[in-house]
Order: structure tokens, then C-alpha cells, then sequence
């Protein structure tokens, strides 16, 4: 049994009672070998078919009726590992068999590859652009299915078997192999298909080591019909260049290879064929056509351009790259253009002289025009200036003479009959207007020199006391210069009596110069009154011995104290209307901080911006800031030695509103914080409810922090042109 050498197996009915070497090492026994059951050792995997042909040929049949059984099952070795194995089992005497093992596993990857290989190069076959046909001694063996859609065919059937010559191929000459294909034989063929269409095969033939031929075959039909098309466009095209009405020359390598009839006659030499392109025009010419052709070959476009030959033609060269006996060429085309530049060259001076004559009307047709409008013009404007009543109008050189001026400037200087000429309107303007220089501060000169200058000017004249009424005349006078078709220097004045204006405003300023010394009295006297209401409260405290009131009284008194700075600051500034945000915001809070007695010593430390404020803004801030910091000082530093109170003031843009701004107020310490629980909108306080109600006149926004102190914050919009006029 160790000298066979296949693994063998003694059996007595089912029990393994001995094995060779081979049988263990495959079936990875241990070398101590113990008897086991092979149907129930678990070492063979089997299927219901494989279990039902063995119980009938051996399991549950005597022993004398037992046949050899041979069958493939899948055997395990180790706890991963499995193969599969062919088993020949065989009957021997007094219930004994032999068992014998064949790993097959190696002997099936092989075949499966050799089947897997097989589909892949059938799969190459049918994907493949070209048909192949198997033949050996002329009879079809197979064909891959480019093949069948060359024929018309459906199955290989229909053609396996069947002599090549059946097919209908006719071959039609020999063509050269392809070097290196291992083709044989290589020819053009001629094939008409089941739906009797005519192919036209391009075959090579290459022969197999078992003496097998492969017929490898390329559809050229399309190809054959373009060559025949390339032929008859080729001899159409040919005929076409004959007889062009314009010269055609071929160029290769700036050598003239072609020329048609027209071509020839265009130049005195009488064979251009073999002659160089450039030779046949002006030297100066040589460079711009060595370019063009060799712009040309490079694939780009070459504008087309004229060019007069010696003998008095002109002529216009058109570039083309084309194909000439299989190489790249250029194709110059010529046309005779003299007669047409002739014409062109009339038809350009007819153009011209009647583009000049109708020119010509034009500009004396706008000159009618342009002379009736400025008579319009002239007229409206004269009626405009006479028409005015408020202004006073005159023209003057540079040595200030009347030149023109309107009826009211003869009605203002009480000019009329004969003595409304320009000598006498100079000579008044001179003695009335211009010599009122004491009154004005500045020579009236000057002004008339810088409008005479380029540069206009605008200001205010007094004039010397009305002897009638005895007050002073004012002028508006607005200077600017004329330009002048002579180059003389002249200027134009618009005067504007603001005599009256000038009273009016005089009494309007006086009214509310008035009105601001009536503001500031009140404001004084309202500062004065909270002052006494803080005095009152002051004594009342003496006389109450309760803490909690005493603490009332004070803040009421710290209340009136930031109303009373609002009205001091107001009386202080020329502007009642308005109060400075920053100098208000210190006082109050450095006020409430002295008032406080406090054992603890707090700083003030201040951010403010430079930000004003109205009346009705700045009391609800103030209070406001009076309660916060008032908080501050009563909460926030017991039992501490030292103390930080930050008052902040800032104002800030939005981008979605242009004509908004925000301005904010924000007060922080950085004592023990707010308390567990705080609930900011409860109104058990007089402080909080004060708080709330004056935010809500702001329209703001109210904001409280605890983190290493209290911050509280407030912030409300206005617009930003607030002051503005």
C-alpha cells in the first residue's frame, strides 16, 4: 500500500482499519493512526445525488451485490483547506473494500482555464472589426459573427462545413502582405452576399501550426466606392481648372509644378512649369510672396492682395493650401482685375465729386439752418433777459465799459431816453457801483480780473445810502466770462437786488438770537429748580431715620441730579437744540460715583466717541445710565477695597440701510455679577420698571451679562442726517 501512488484507504464496511503514507499526508492523519468511520468522520462533503448513488451502489446492498463505485467529492484537510478528489472504491471479501484517493483539483483549474481561455479568445473573435473564417482543406471549420453580418447570415451553421468556394469569394488581384502579420497570402476579393449586395474584401490568409488557415477579411467597400469618387472628382476637377476663367498655378516648394491655359497667357514667358513663383514679378515683390506662400503652407489665412505686372496688367492673388501628386501645395489663384481697376478708379472720382458737391449743399442747407435758429435763439433770449424783473443784466470789457444791458439795469440806475447808451451806462456804473469799496472790504476789480481770467465769480456788494430812505442797497452779483469769437476779453454780469432780503434776514436773526437767550433763561431757571427739589430732599433726609427711605430719597436725588446736568448743559451751549454725548456721560456717572459713601474705591474708566445728541435722547439715557451705574455702586463691590466701572459710548453703520446708524451705551464692572435667578423683565423694582419704560421711548434694545461682573448694554437706531440743516 506505501508503494502505490495514490492515497489508499483498507476498509471493514465503513471503518478506515489501515492507510498508506499518501492517505495520510492528504487527508492530514496524524502518524499514530486510529481506526475512524469514513462516511461520518466529516472529512467528505456530499451532495444528496452523490449520498443517493452510493447507498444504491454499495450502502445499502449486500456484500456479494456490491459494484465499484467512482465518484467526485470535496475533501477537507485541516480546518480551511478543501480539494476536491476523485474516490474509486472497491469491494473485497468478508466485508472488506478498497478505498482509493485522486486529487483532481489541479487537473480541473486547468481545465477550467483552458475553457476560460477558450470563451476569451471566442469573445476576441466575435467583438472583432474584421471576419475571420477557420478553413482547412477548403472546408469551413468556423466564423466569428462580423463574418455572418457580411454574408447576411444568422448562424455559423449555415456556412460550417461548406467549401470555401461555395461562398461566391472572386478574387480580383494580388496585394502585398503586411510585413510581419504572418499573412501569407494577401489579395482584393469580390463577394455578393444573401441580400445581393457586392462587397469588396480586402483577405489576407495566415496559416496555423496544425496546418489550419485563417481567412482574415476587411469590408473595403466603402473605401472603393471614395477612391472611385476621388478618381471622377479628381478628372472633373481637372476640367474645371481648364477652363477657368482665372489663372490657377500649383506650388510646390515655390516651384511652379501646374498652370493652367489662363496662367500662361497672363505672362510673357510661355512655359511657367518648372520656373520659381517669385520670379515671374517685380523683385520687390520676391519677399511678400516667399511669405505668403509660406504662411499659406503652415495652414494659416493669407489675405488676398493686388499687384501691377511690368506689362501694365493688374492682377489679384488669392492663397489656398491644396494637395498636388500626394504632397502638400499651394494654390495661387490669379484673376486679371485691370478693367475692373480702371472702373473702379472712374467710379471713385465720380463718387468723390459728388460726394463733395452733396456735402457742399449740406453745409449751406445747415447753414440756413443753423442761422434761423440762432435768429430764434437770439429773440427768445432777448425776451427771456427783458422780460425779467429780478435780475439786472450787462456785458463789459476789460476796462469794465457797458457793452449791452437790459431794461432794468437802466431802471436801476434810473437810466432812460438818451442817456440809456453804453458811454452813459459806464460812466453811472462806475460812479454808483464800483467806487463802494469802503462798504465791501475788497476792490470790486479784482472780481471783474478773475472772471475776465476764466474763472466765474459769486458774491455780495453794498452800494452807498439811498438818500431817500437812508438804508444801504445789496447786490447779488454773479461774474462770468464770454468767449469771444475776437479774442477780446469780455465778461457777463447778472446782478440781484437783495436789498429787501438782506432786512428780512437781519430781522430773522435778531427774532432767534431772541428765542435762544428766551431758551437758555429757561433752561437755567429749570436747572436752577431741580437744584432746590435736590436741596428739599436733601433736609428731608434728616429728618427720617429709616435706611430703606434714606436710600430712596437718594436715588430720587441722584435722579433729579442727572436731569438738572442735561438742563445746565443746555443753557451752557449757543446751541439749545443739542447737547455733547461724552462731557453728559461723564459728569452723571462721575456724580453718582462721589455720591455714593462707599468704602470701596471705584475708577471710572470711559470710551466715548464724539456723538451729540437731542433733548428727548439724551434725558432717557442719562436716567438710564443713572440707574445702571447707581446699581454698580450699591451691589456690585461689597466687601471689596477696590472697584472698575466701564461706561462705554460708540455708534456704528448698517450696511442694508445707508441713511441709519446705531448708537450704543453699554456700562460694566467687574464685580460680583448678577444674581441666581435675575429675571430682567420683572418690575419689583423701581430701577428696572424705570429701565424698561425709558428703552421702550428709544425704541431700543436692552441687553444683560454676568461673566466676571455686570455688563449692560442698550442700543438704539436714528437716522444719520439727525442735525443736518
Amino acid at each position: 500500500m506505501d508503494a502505490m501512488p495514490s492515497a489508499v484507504l483498507l476498509l471493514s464496511e465503513s471503518v478506515v482499519v489501515n492507510a498508506n503514507e499518501r492517505a495520510r499526508f492528504l487527508l492530514g492523519l496524524e502518524l499514530g493512526f486510529e481506526p475512524f468511520d469514513w462516511l461520518t468522520s466529516g472529512l467528505f462533503q456530499w451532495r444528496s445525488e452523490d449520498r443517493t448513488y452510493f447507498d444504491a451502489c454499495w450502502g445499502n446492498v449486500a456484500q456479494a451485490d456490491r459494484i465499484p463505485v467512482r465518484m467526485e467529492l470535496v475533501l477537507k484537510r485541516g480546518k480551511e483547506r478543501k480539494f476536491q478528489c476523485e474516490i474509486r472504491l472497491s469491494p473485497g471479501p468478508n466485508g472488506q473494500g478498497l478505498l482509493q484517493l485522486v486529487d483532481i483539483s489541479e487537473q480541473q483549474f486547468r481545465q477550467q482555464a483552458l475553457q476560460d481561455r477558450e470563451a476569451h479568445y471566442r469573445r476576441l473573435n466575435d467583438i472583432a472589426q474584421e471576419g475571420i473564417v477557420l478553413v482547412q482543406n477548403n472546408v469551413v471549420l468556423d466564423v466569428n459573427s462580423r463574418f455572418l453580418v457580411m454574408m447576411g447570415l444568422e448562424h455559423p451553421d449555415q456556412v460550417i462545413g461548406d467549401s470555401i468556394k461555395q461562398l461566391g469569394f472572386k478574387r480580383l488581384g494580388n496585394l502585398e502582405p503586411i510585413v510581419g502579420s504572418g499573412v501569407f497570402d494577401r489579395a482584393d476579393w469580390n463577394l455578393i452576399n444573401k441580400a445581393g449586395e457586392t462587397l469588396h474584401l480586402d483577405i489576407g490568409k495566415g496559416k496555423l501550426e496544425d496546418g489550419l488557415e485563417v481567412w482574415m477579411m476587411y469590408d473595403v467597400s466603402d473605401r472603393k466606392r471614395i477612391e472611385f469618387d476621388l478618381v471622377q472628382e479628381r478628372e472633373r476637377f481637372r476640367l474645371l481648372v481648364q477652363s477657368s476663367p482665372n489663372g490657377i498655378v500649383l506650388l510646390v516648394d515655390e516651384m511652379v509644378r501646374y498652370a493652367n491655359p489662363v496662367a500662361h497667357s497672363l505672362f510673357e514667358d510661355g512655359d511657367l512649369e518648372g520656373l520659381k513663383f517669385d520670379a515671374l514679378f517685380p523683385k520687390s515683390l520676391s519677399d511678400r510672396i516667399e511669405n505668403s506662400a509660406k504662411e499659406t503652407r503652415l495652414g494659416r489665412v493669407v489675405p488676398e492682395w493686388e499687384v501691377e505686372l511690368p506689362a501694365g496688367k493688374r492682377i489679384m492673388l488669392k492663397w489656398k493650401l491644396t494637395i498636388f501628386d500626394g504632397q502638400p501645395a499651394v494654390q495661387v489663384n490669379l484673376s486679371d482685375v485691370t478693367d475692373r481697376y480702371s472702373l473702379m478708379q472712374e467710379r471713385i472720382r465720380a463718387e468723390v465729386a459728388e460726394e463733395a458737391n452733396q456735402q457742399l449743399t449740406q453745409e449751406i442747407e445747415q447753414r440756413i439752418a443753423v442761422e434761423s435758429a440762432l435768429k430764434g435763439t437770439t429773440a427768445r433770449l432777448r425776451s427771456i433777459v427783458e422780460s425779467g424783473e429780478d435780475f439786472i443784466i450787462w456785458t463789459a470789457g476789460d476796462d469794465h465799459q457797458v457793452t449791452s444791458a437790459n431794461a432794468n439795469f437802466d431802471q436801476w440806475l434810473a437810466l432812460s431816453g438818451e442817456g440809456a447808451e453804453n458811454e452813459n451806462r459806464s460812466s453811472t456804473l462806475k460812479s454808483q457801483v464800483l467806487s463802494s469799496v469802503d462798504l465791501n472790504g475788497f476792490d470790486l476789480k479784482d472780481r471783474f480780473s478773475r472772471a475776465l481770467a476764466g474763472k466765474p465769480q459769486r458774491f455780495e456788494w453794498a452800494i452807498s445810502r439811498d438818500e431817500l430812505d437812508g438804508g444801504r442797497r445789496w447786490l447779488q452779483l454773479f461774474l462770468n466770462p464770454i468767449d469771444s469769437v475776437g479774442g477780446k476779453g469780455e465778461i457777463s454780469a447778472i446782478a440781484y437786488d437783495i436789498t429787501e432780503r438782506k432786512r428780512i434776514d437781519r430781522r430773522i436773526r435778531d427774532a432767534l438770537k431772541e428765542k435762544e437767550i428766551l431758551l437758555q433763561e429757561v433752561h437755567h431757571r429749570v436747572k436752577n429748580n431741580l437744584q432746590i427739589i435736590h436741596s428739599i430732599l436733601n433736609l428731608q433726609k434728616k429728618f427720617v431715620d429709616d435706611e430703606k427711605t434714606i436710600t430712596g430719597l437718594e436715588e430720587i436725588q441722584n435722579r433729579v441730579s442727572t436731569m438738572s446736568i442735561i438742563h445746565e448743559t443746555l443753557y451752557q451751549n449757543t446751541d439749545v437744540s443739542r447737547i455733547g454725548f461724552p462731557s453728559y456721560i461723564t459728569r452723571i456717572a462721575g456724580n453718582i460715583i462721589q455720591s455714593y459713601r462707599s468704602e470701596t474705591q471705584v475708577e471710572l474708566v470711559t470710551e466715548l466717541e464724539d456723538i451729540e445728541a437731542p433733548l428727548d435722547q439724551a434725558i432717557p439715557c442719562g436716567l438710564i445710565l443713572n440707574e445702571w451705574v447707581s446699581n454698580a455702586m450699591k451691589y456690585a463691590f461689597v466687601g471689596r477695597s477696590k472697584g472698575t466701572i466701564t461706561v462705554k459710548l460708540g455708534v456704528q453703520d448698517f450696511p442694508e440701510k445707508e441713511n441709519e446708524e446705531e448708537v450704543y451705551i453699554e456700562v460694566k464692572d467687574d464685580g460680583v455679577g448678577l444674581p441666581d435667578g435675575f429675571d430682567w423683565s420683572g418690575r419689583d423694582s423701581l430701577g428696572l420698571y424705570l429701565v424698561q419704560a425709558l428703552s421702550e421711548q428709544l425704541d431700543a434694545e436692552l441687553t444683560a451679562e454676568s461673566d466676571e461682573g455686570t455688563r449692560f448694554l442698550i442700543k438704539f437706531r436714528r437716522p444719520k442726517n439727525l442735525f443736518d440743516g
